[in-house]
């Protein structure tokens, strides 16, 4: 009741940022902020259209917004309870957290050797560091008792079978169609500036070069 008006109420925590630890748990502390990697990849990718305009990353993010859509479906098919049915909101089958994370590990794996032309390096450093952020938000599900480890290992599973199967779609389907191209040459499209750089060869060292030569062009002249 408040204090003031008298009024009866209940309080809702937003369960998508929301999740409990024991309290002088530093690991557990340490996980739960890993829980929210997954949020901050969706804004990352959102940043990443928004700035960049590349049709790869608008079919990232809507693959990726699409596996979240199967795994609520999955979800209400299923319909097995979570360990704890008071942590977390919704079903337990499979793990949300590691079916967004096993779609995405997969999908940029797949995009890296297959559209991008850089160093090998660079691909590596890449998909070693999604794997890494793939890790501990797992076992963050099962530690904090969010899930159990036949929910997150199902869901892994089914992020990578969803990452894999839209990659195919977009590379077998999307692209042989001519709907990029078609969308590419929409007046909209021209005007936003968005744009499919797969072509272009080693595109961060082709925007580093440049950058680069324009930097030294703007740069007064010695007398």
């Amino acid at each position: 009741m408040d204090a003031n008006t008298g009024y009866h109420y209940q309080l809702k925590s937003f369960g998508l940022t929301h999740f409990q630890y024991q309290q002088g748990d530093h690991v557990g502390k340490a996980l739960a902020f890993s829980s929210l990697i997954p949020i901050f990849l969706v804004v990352m990718e959102t940043t990443v259209v928004l700035s960049r305009r590349e049709v790869a990353g608008i079919l990232l993010l809507l693959g990726q917004l699409a596996n979240e859509a199967f795994n609520l479906v999955l979800k209400q098919m299923v319909k097995i309870e979570r360990p704890n049915p008071h942590l977390g909101d919704g079903y337990g089958m499979p793990s949300s957290h590691s079916q967004f994370m096993g779609f995405f590990v997969v999908y940029v794996a797949m995009f890296l050797e297959t559209r991008v032309t850089t160093k090998a390096a660079h691909k590596l450093i890449v998909q070693v560091g999604a794997i890494a952020l793939c890790v501990p938000i797992i076992f963050s599900r099962v530690y904090l008792g969010y899930h159990t480890f036949l929910q997150v290992l199902v869901g892994s599973a089914v992020g990578l079978v969803a990452g894999f199967a839209w990659y195919q779609f977009i590379e077998r389907v999307v692209y042989p169609s001519g709907i990029v191209d078609m969308f590419l040459d929409t007046a909209i499209c021209k005007w936003l500036l968005i744009r499919d750089s797969q072509h272009v060869v080693d595109i961060a060292q082709a925007e580093y070069d440049l950058s680069h030569a324009a930097r030294a062009k703007a740069k007064p002249k010695s007398k």
